[in-house]
């Protein structure tokens, strides 16, 4: 007659046995906090505990005989990693790993899972025990921890660049007030001492006037960048013709570019819808910029003509050119070159063109001038050439 398991109870050796197999089967279908299953060598389910249901949704007639692959993500799939872990494991004798995998749902979760490769007595491979825990709310903990970590380091940095920038703007300030200030003090001193003969007065005044200009232009860059980075800036299009337009700033910027020739090269009937101040900012930046960096005698230019519904604005010299290196950085706050200025003039320029969904650039070769080439869209021409957006 045979024996049960409480006749043969823990005291026999086979009893000892069963009875251990027993106790381990029913803490494993106890265990509802970690999927606990057995895999065959080839990696395919061999049981199914209660936690591996609770944690991954299938019941064990839709798992077992499946390979456990299936619980991994599309890319782990196509990067062999199912493959890859048992092959570790049998090598090593355990593996384990962390990463996404997906429920029967789709859904996907963090699991931590440790792979165990088991061997009978004989040393034979006889497959594989996985135990995986859920751990995507310490993951998730882990990950906003690192991105809080990222965010204070990105806002240590922004203050950083902050300080830079400010000691750069007072330095800026410093150095462009103090030679005009110098310049004027100086001149109106031997003025005054009655130190200039008279027929050097007229020079003398247009330095003064150079001065002043140097100033002006310094102050209004730096309340045209102040309320550019503040978004304080409304632009009122009108319709301009180009022509007269430039024609008229070349007459005003009369005395900036008195040692240059001056050309306009802008058909009659061109016109564009554009904010005129922002124009005349980009255009006197882009002009102040050729003189300063030409040698008196040499030509600055304006050229201008229609492309589609965009009008293509250039401000050309034949000056020196630009040196390669100095070329990415023209556009950016502060770059001065080698001839002075305020280092803010093409900064605004380029904000300026972009808040007009516009583009600007720059070419030039050493020895061969310079061209500031300026893309604006014709807002009135663009609406006429597609009524029904202007319907919307």
């Amino acid at each position: 007659m045979g024996n049960s398991l409480d006749e043969l109870g823990p005291s026999s050796a086979t009893g000892a046995l069963r009875w251990s197999e027993e106790r381990f089967r029913l803490l494993v279908e106890s265990v509802s906090d970690y999927a606990i299953y057995l895999l065959d060598v080839s990696g395919r389910v061999e049981s199914w505990n209660p936690g591996a249901q609770r944690l991954k949704g299938y019941r064990p007639d839709e798992i077992i005989g499946q390979h456990y692959s299936v619980f991994y993500t599309a890319p782990d799939r196509a990067d062999r990693l199912p493959d890859r872990l048992l092959a570790t494991a049998r090598e090593q004798g355990r593996t384990r790993h962390s990463g996404w995998r997906v429920r029967k749902d789709g859904t996907r979760f963090w699991a931590d899972a440790v792979i165990t490769a088991l061997f009978d007595d004989d040393g034979q491979h006889t497959g594989f025990a996985k135990v995986t825990r859920d751990m995507t709310e310490a993951h998730l903990a882990t990950e906003a921890r690192e991105r809080a970590l990222e965010e204070r380091q990105q806002a240590v940095q922004r203050l950083e660049e902050l300080d830079r920038w400010r000691r750069d703007f007072v330095s800026m300030i410093a150095h462009d007030l103090q030679t005009p200030i110098v310049g004027i003090n100086g001149f109106l001193d031997l003025v005054l001492a009655g130190q200039i003969p008279d027929d050097e007065l007229p020079d003398v005044h247009e330095r003064l006037r150079s001065n002043a200009r140097s100033m002006q232009e310094l102050v209004d860059n730096l309340r045209a960048y102040t309320l550019l980075q503040e978004g304080r800036v409304e632009f009122r299009p009108q319709q301009l013709p180009l022509a007269d337009f430039t024609a008229q700033l070349l007459a005003d910027m009369a005395p900036v570019l008195r040692e240059h020739t001056t050309r306009v090269d802008v058909p009659d009937d061109l016109r564009i819808s554009i904010d005129r101040q922002a124009l005349e900012r980009i255009l006197r930046n882009l002009l102040g910029n050729a003189a300063r960096h030409t040698p008196p005698g040499t030509t600055v230019s304006i050229r201008a003509h229609r492309q589609g519904p965009t009008v293509i604005v250039e401000v050309h010299d034949d000056g020196p050119g630009i040196p390669d290196d100095l070329l990415e950085r023209m556009f950016e706050r502060f770059e001065r070159g080698s001839s002075g200025g305020t280092g803010l003039g093409l900064a605004i320029a380029r904000q300026l063109v972009e808040l007009h969904d516009g583009a600007i650039e720059v070419i030039s070769e050493p020895g061969a001038g310079a061209v500031f080439r300026l893309r604006l869209p014709d807002t009135d021409r663009s609406r006429d050439a597609h009524p029904e957006d202007s319907a919307r």
